[in-house]
């Protein structure tokens, strides 16, 4: 690493720091008026509990908001847009040295921050995460759970399929139950009054209800049997049939693929959580991209300094957002294919960079 590579990786790292524990404290502050100032008061909720949210909600804010992407944007058009004014890229270019060799340590340090925030976040962020809802259950959401939406379940063990009228996720508990299982010589069919998942057993039971085998052939009952309680006929577990109920982000990318190849298994529509799968590994390389962005730009523009900087930083940020959002939608609506859908922002955005890199004057 020369005194070039050193002089710029040091001034970027530095400045990236200072902005994003700048971006941190400006959202969580924004936060805290605009979401969560009455409930803190209405609830009494201890400072000490508002910090540790606060420190969980970090990981959000810098991948989920694009802080951290935005951070390495404003820092390199700061940084080298700095260089550029007070002529240091104009003598390293004019001693024989090519801006993608200027550019070199700039580029390293964004493509390890990336590197970096992929791995934070499948491990620390994740946990944060789930830390995050916790705190969120216990201290601002006061309201019980009141939710008995219906549910429906496919592909089970033994080929049953269920259908429960009105379901409590948080109790694991249901009313109105309907089950069936057709195979070519019989139907089976199980109508019950209730069923709740035994945390003893390790099973789901059945109460109140009737089981009747039907011949298809012949189009009557055959036989027929009164439940008291009894177990289930399918084995998974809750955690199983509920596993993309909670959110992306509280998972890691290898969690989140089991869960969608298990959900697909059982027939149950993944379509969102294959674009979020893809976007575990889109977002945090658009640390990457957007120096690629900073670089041609701030060579371009060598006067206005941080508030120039701010202002390009954040034109290219609401360009990227409209595009993000675009795909992201498209995906959701099976428009674009997961993968397309989740890089369809980074992919334009590096090929402008790459372009602008390539028209910059040297």
């Amino acid at each position: 690493m020369t005194i070039l590579d050193r002089h710029f990786a040091v001034r970027l790292l530095t400045t990236i720091c200072m902005i994003l524990v700048s971006l941190v404290l400006l959202v969580a502050v924004i936060d805290v008026l605009v979401s969560r100032q009455d409930n803190i008061v209405k609830y009494q909720v201890p400072p000490l509990v508002v910090l540790q949210y606060y420190v969980f909600f970090t990981p959000t804010i810098l991948f989920e908001f694009h802080a951290a992407a935005i951070g390495v944007l404003i820092a390199g058009l700061v940084v080298m847009g700095r260089a550029a004014q007070d002529n240091e890229i104009t003598a390293a270019l004019a001693g024989g040295v090519s801006l993608f060799r200027i550019a070199r340590a700039p580029v390293l340090v964004a493509l390890l921050i990336a590197a970096g925030a992929f791995l934070f976040g499948d491990t620390l962020g994740v946990a944060a995460t789930r830390r995050l809802e916790d705190i969120d259950a216990r201290y601002f959401s006061k309201i019980s759970d009141t939710n008995r939406a219906g549910v429906s379940w496919k592909n089970l063990s033994d080929g049953w399929t269920c259908h429960i009228l009105a379901f409590n996720r948080r109790a694991r508990t249901g009313q109105d139950v309907y089950l069936h299982r057709i195979a070519p010589d019989r139907v089976d069919e199980i109508r019950a009054g209730r069923i709740y998942w035994d945390e003893t057993r390790g099973e789901w039971m059945l109460e109140n209800g009737r089981q009747a085998v039907f011949d298809p052939a012949r189009s009557w009952e055959v036989r027929a049997n009164r439940i008291t309680q009894a177990p289930a006929p399918f084995t998974e577990t809750p955690e199983a049939l509920f596993a993309l109920e909670a959110p992306s982000r509280a998972k890691t990318a290898r969690r989140l693929a089991a869960d969608i190849r298990s959900a697909a298994a059982m027939g149950v529509p993944v379509l969102k959580q294959r674009v979020e799968y893809h976007l575990k590994f889109a977002q945090p390389a658009l640390c990457f991209i957007m120096i690629l962005l900073a670089v041609p730009f701030a060579v371009r523009l060598r006067r206005g300094g941080i508030g120039i900087g701010f202002g390009v930083a954040v034109a290219i940020g609401l360009a990227y957002l409209s595009i993000f959002y675009a795909g992201i939608g498209l995906g959701y609506l099976d428009k674009l294919p997961p993968a397309l859908a989740a890089w369809l922002a980074n992919a334009v955005f590096f090929a402008l960079g790459i372009v602008l890199f390539k028209r910059s004057a040297t």
